[in-house]
């Protein structure tokens, strides 16, 4: 298998994209904390508790999801099936706060 280097211009197209999407996702984080501690009242360190179990889960969730996707075969490729049966059923828990 030929592996291929990135060039210095890729990289820099690819961290520009990822410093943009964290540029949003970051200050939502930073508006939850607020949000939670100084609206709601909960205590600073039960949130924190709380965004770092969210990673957590997050961390182990996102490589068996990875590998639930690249070991996908169907008719419609890899990826595509869990995207057309995932978002109605994401879209749907969002909407009813489940």
């Amino acid at each position: 298998m030929k592996s291929e280097v990135l060039s210095v211009k890729e990289k820099i197209g690819y961290g520009m994209g990822d410093a943009a999407s964290h540029i949003i996702f970051d200050n939502v984080m930073l508006y939850m904390m607020f949000f939670y501690t100084d609206i709601f009242g909960i205590p600073a360190g039960f949130v924190g508790t709380m965004f770092l179990v969210a990673r957590a889960l997050d961390a182990i969730s996102d490589p068996c999801m990875g590998l639930l996707a690249d070991r996908t075969r169907s008719r419609w490729g890899k990826f595509r099936p869990w995207v057309l049966f995932g978002a109605p059923a994401i879209r749907d828990r969002l909407c009813t706060g489940l």
